[in-house]
């Protein structure tokens, strides 16, 4: 597709417009460990949770949300009924051979028929939330006090991958994310970005869940578009293109190597693409 064909830039969040490379993998390793000490009752021996489980996670196309991620692996380890979580926890070549034999789009189903609910998915939910938050967002966001944790947001640790404003793009912007739209806020207000319409927005509060391209759908009505550019870092993200049938999936970091559109970063790749004047 070239420049001509694109009629709109649609970004995912997570790995495109903000890193968390430090946010939500704590989030995850942090969330495990701690429902499993006092969640379960088990011993935390070792820091099971690796970089190369979420990795192998992104390239999966039902693994759009890494508090499911977390959710997952703390009960695929509990169903083996081992104490200490060095032993119950998958390595990550037992966990890529777990995912190659899941087909499908639903986790929550695929979770409990193979390894049972040793901690409801909420709940994990809701760890993971408190620990991205941290006690005083949570009750300045959501208005919420935390039930398990008291700490300082995970959040804090996220870093901007882009220095423009979305208004200085020539063509509709766009996001749909797998976030809700209150971390979404977080994220609009690192960018500067906290001027984007609601409506140019799809997240999770939507009750859409990727790869559903129905996010695509309500987002080209809503920008009156037809052939967008869709900028993501997982498979969730370009399965929801491809089910969208028109477009094109740009490929941004280090998940989708093979993409024949892939580039290391947004800048790099709206500068080949035309949308953007290099330096």
């Amino acid at each position: 597709m070239t420049r001509g064909e694109a009629d709109g830039l649609i970004f995912d969040i997570d790995g495109v417009l903000v890193d968390v490379s430090l946010s939500y993998p704590m989030v995850i390793r942090t969330a495990i460990q701690w429902a499993w000490r006092f969640l379960l009752g088990r011993q935390v021996d070792k820091t099971a949770f690796k970089d190369e489980h979420l990795l192998i996670s992104k390239r999966h196309p039902a693994f759009n949300d890494d508090y499911d991620t977390a959710w997952a692996l703390l009960c695929a380890a509990a169903s083996t009924g081992k104490e200490g979580l060095k032993a119950a926890f998958p390595s990550p070549e037992a966990w890529k051979e777990e995912l190659a034999h899941f087909r499908g789009d639903d986790i929550a189903s695929w979770v409990k028929e193979r390894f049972g609910e040793a901690v409801p998915r909420e709940s994990m939910r809701r760890l993971c939330q408190e620990l991205y938050f941290g006690q005083k967002d949570m009750k300045e966001i959501l208005g919420e006090e935390p039930r398990f944790v008291r700490i300082k947001g995970l959040y804090r640790l996220e870093r901007p991958l882009v220095q423009f404003h979305w208004r200085t793009l020539p063509l509709p912007v766009g996001i749909y994310t797998g976030r809700p739209l209150s971390e979404c806020r977080l994220v609009l207000r690192l960018l500067n970005w906290e001027d984007l319409p609601r409506s140019h927005m799809v997240t999770l509060d939507d009750g859409v869940l990727k790869p559903s391209p129905k996010g695509l759908e309500l987002l080209c009505e809503r920008l009156s578009v037809s052939n967008p550019l869709y900028f993501g870092d997982a498979e969730s993200d370009r399965e929801s293109l491809r089910r969208f049938g028109r477009g094109r999936f740009i490929a941004i970091g280090p998940f989708l190597e093979d993409d024949p559109f892939h580039f290391p970063d947004v800048r790099s790749a709206l500068v080949s693409l035309g949308f953007m004047r290099s330096k």
